[in-house]
């Protein structure tokens, strides 16, 4: 038994168009469990996602990724929570999350239900007009989850005194004050993985070819970044604001996943993490001076612009062997107004630099920009084919509610989920369609239809592929340069695998969805 339950939730998509995603380790979930535990209160973490595709529940016209009603009830019959906290990241899954509740309330009237992440923090007022969600959590969750618990287990009834939450009062939503970001994250436990079947989240050969090394998991060593994207989501919990942990903090998570988990490669998943250029070139050096025997990357992209050849030569040094660069555009005025105003030379010339140690490096675009012209996508892919980068993603621009750039598109007209958030009803055609406007399609922008921007952006891979794939036929030795053993070898036959996968897909002249798995209608299975 536990009288707090922590939630990670399954997601839902209309059967005609979804795709299989493996449960992420619960980060968030884990970090307020170890908070909890620090002061002395004791919760479970929940995964109510799949980890195999063939469990999924075809019900109706939807597929959904997760456990059933009845094995959620028999977790809420065993466990006999007081509280539940349900992680809500993601806008276009939240609708799960009101499902979720209202399992729960049926279940036990008394339970308190609490939601917290992104999508709360943004849309609280519209949540919790919803009967079955008592509390949002508003930004970092730690001390504010942390007193709300408190206060519920207490019985105490003044829940207006606590900072960062929302709630209903007198039948109307209110929002308390804010909250202060915690300044020293080393104050933060390290996340409860004891709480979880860390196994089932580990990256293994089946699951993905890009590790260098299997297992592989991630971690955080900072919070935030200052930067000012139109798009990112990141703002809606942490601000625009950045926090790092200390170097030795940093260490001692490390050597604990490699010791004690057998974990041989790490994705280091912080949306900007070498800020303090003392506390990353810190680290770095740390790794190597400890011979810490671990790969690593950093798959949410580095910022170019605080990096210099010194510092990616450390990272390399260190077992960082796949850097990626977040340059979205290659045209300086979209770039400006994405809020990415540094200069495209010196990114060139970090990206030639860690191709010549022998780094595997990677640039996204992001195409689709409420104003951006078919000249300016151009730019951005002569930018992919011409700055030496090994792999380019070239991406359809997502506004997603709770970053800058959707106020764009609503502007201009564009678009307009707000009567979607705003109402607590479920209306599941709505849903079906923003789903897939959010995952698959995109939408328009001033100048193109979303279903032309699809075929510009699949004309930038093509090109890119083309491009690359010649390059390297007549400058092998860029290939050759990232040998230097057998393990990077076989290393290099995976990625020439995985390569022609992509290109298989990119030429296919059916234009196959991005996924790869597909609903089987006759048997009404998920394989």
């Amino acid at each position: 038994m536990a009288e707090i339950l922590l939630i990670n939730p399954y997601y839902s998509q209309k059967k005609e168009y979804y795709s299989f995603i493996k449960p992420s380790v619960p980060m968030g979930l884990m970090y307020l469990a170890a908070y909890l535990r620090k002061f002395g209160l004791k919760s479970r973490i929940i995964e109510l996602g799949i980890f195999n595709r063939q469990e999924a529940i075809v019900a109706n016209d939807r597929v959904r990724f997760g456990l059933s009603n009845q094995k959620i009830l028999s977790i809420l019959k065993k466990e006999k929570p007081k509280i539940v906290g349900i992680t809500s990241m993601y806008s276009v899954f939240y609708r799960d999350v009101i499902e979720i509740a209202a399992t729960i309330k049926k279940f036990d009237s008394r339970i308190k239900v609490v939601v917290g992440g992104n999508h709360p923090s943004s849309y609280y007022q519209y949540i919790l007009k919803d009967k079955d969600i008592d509390f949002a959590v508003i930004g970092e969750g730690e001390q504010t989850f942390l007193e709300l618990c408190q206060a519920i287990l207490r019985k105490r009834k003044n829940f207006r005194r606590i900072s960062g939450i929302a709630l209903r009062k007198n039948g109307k939503v209110v929002r308390n004050k804010l909250r202060e970001l915690i300044t020293d994250l080393d104050e933060i436990p390290f996340p409860a993985r004891d709480l979880i079947d860390f196994d089932n989240y580990l990256i293994k050969p089946e699951d993905s070819p890009y590790p260098l090394r299997y297992p592989s998991t991630n971690m955080i060593t900072s919070r935030g970044c200052p930067g000012k994207c139109l798009y990112c989501t990141v703002r809606a919990v942490w601000g625009r604001t950045w926090r790092g942990r200390s170097p030795e903090n940093v260490l001692a998570e490390i050597e604990l996943l490699k010791n004690e988990y057998g974990v041989k490669d790490i994705a280091i998943m912080d949306d900007s993490a070498s800020v303090n250029k003392k506390r990353w070139q810190k680290i770095c050096e740390e790794i190597a001076r400890r011979k810490i025997d671990i790969k690593w990357t950093v798959p949410n992209g580095i910022s170019h612009w605080f990096l210099d050849k010194p510092m990616v030569k450390k990272m390399w040094r260190a077992g960082c062997y796949r850097i990626t660069f977040g340059i979205e555009s290659g045209n300086p005025l979209i770039r400006r107004f994405l809020g990415k105003p540094y200069p495209l030379k010196q990114a060139k010339e970090l990206i030639r630099y860690a191709n010549q140690l022998g780094m595997w490096t990677i640039c996204t675009f992001i195409i689709g920009s409420p104003n951006e012209r078919l000249a300016e996508i151009r730019d951005t892919i002569e930018f992919a084919k011409k700055s030496g980068t090994d792999f380019s993603f070239f991406y359809h621009m997502m506004p997603m509610p709770t970053a800058e750039i959707y106020d764009y598109f609503k502007k201009e007209n564009l678009v307009n989920f707000d009567y979607f958030f705003e109402n607590p009803s479920v209306d599941w055609e709505d849903f079906n369609q923003i789903n897939y406007a959010l995952n698959e399609t995109g939408v328009d922008n001033k100048y193109f239809k979303k279903e032309e921007l699809q075929k510009i952006k699949k004309k930038a891979w093509q090109e890119f592929l083309i491009y690359r794939v010649l390059t390297y036929f007549a400058q092998p030795q860029r290939v050759l340069r990232k040998i230097k053993s057998w393990e990077d070898f076989f290393y290099i036959l995976r990625i020439i695998r995985a390569y022609s996968a992509i290109i298989w897909r990119t030429f296919n002249p059916i234009n196959l969805k991005t996924y790869e798995y597909l609903f089987d209608k006759d048997k009404g299975t998920v394989r």
